[in-house]
Formats: C-alpha cells, structure tokens, sequence
C-alpha cells in the first residue's frame, strides 16, 4: 500500500470530477434566469472506469459540454429541478469520496504502525 498509489489516484480523481461537477450544476443554477444560456453537462465517471482499468488512472479526463435539452421561449435550457437533485447527488457522492480517502489514509496509517 502506498500514499501516491493507483488507488489514491483513482479516489484523487474522481474527487476532481465531482468538483467539476458541482461547480457546472452551480453554474447552472445561478444562471437559470440569462437569456440563451445553456447548461453545462460534465462526464467524467466513463474516462475514470477507463482509466482505473487500465491501470492509469492519471489518465482519467473531464468533459463539458453544452446540454442538449430543449429551451424555453428565451433561449435557456436550464432545469431548476433536474439541477437540484443532481447537487444534492453531487454532494452525497463528494462525502463518500470524502470517506474513501479518509479510510484508505487511515489504512496506510496503520500499516506504518501509527495507527
């Protein structure tokens, strides 16, 4: 077990797409009133499973794209509700990430005898 290991890459990673993610959903959201304005959409999850299975997980990249998604009358595309549950996703996969970094540290803590 090692501190800069394939394993903490992978976690590191997906923590990187999910901040990715949150910060396109608030985005989003504070820009539900501009006129023309289209969500941002981003992937990441497909190039990390990729990535982590192959071995590489520096590897892993971040998409954004513009949504899709049909407009309103002015332009914009932006789904208030769609937008809040995919943040409120957003942050209980973050304090899971959160969580698996903790342990894993906490194993390699413990591996060192300073657990």
């Amino acid at each position: 077990m090692e501190i800069g290991g394939t394993h903490t890459q992978i976690l590191a990673a997906a923590m990187r797409g999910l901040e990715a993610q949150r910060q396109a959903h608030e985005l989003n959201l504070s820009n539900v009133e501009t006129p023309d304005f289209r969500a941002r959409k981003v992937s990441f999850e497909d190039s990390l499973r990729r990535a982590a299975a192959t071995g590489r997980p520096s590897a892993a990249g971040i998409s954004t794209t513009l949504s899709t998604d049909a407009t309103r009358p002015d332009g914009n595309n932006v789904q208030v509700a769609e937008e809040m549950t995919s943040l409120e996703l957003n942050a209980l996969q973050q304090r899971l990430m959160t969580q698996a970094l903790n342990d894993h540290f906490g194993r390699l803590r413990a591996s060192l005898g300073n657990g």
